[in-house]
């Protein structure tokens, strides 16, 4: 069964962190050692993963300002 989520979303962000999180248990078992390609690709990710992280937290962050406005 496949979920559609909307692009960008938490939940897409999540699910991705996730299969991340699987395909290296998958790599731990099968290699001794990762490439210094798969490392930065890894940290990349991880970096806008947290940069999205931030947005959406600074956006809610935002919404509840103005809602204690009213």
């Amino acid at each position: 069964m496949m979920i559609d989520f909307d692009s960008g979303s938490m939940e897409e962000v999540l699910i991705h962190l996730q299969n991340i999180g699987l395909q290296l248990n998958e790599f731990e078992k099968t290699n001794q050692s990762i490439s210094i390609e798969k490392y930065k690709e890894l940290l990349e990710f991880s970096i806008s993963i947290a940069r999205r992280t931030n947005d959406v937290s600074l956006t809610i962050d935002e919404i509840i300002e103005d809602m204690e406005k009213l």
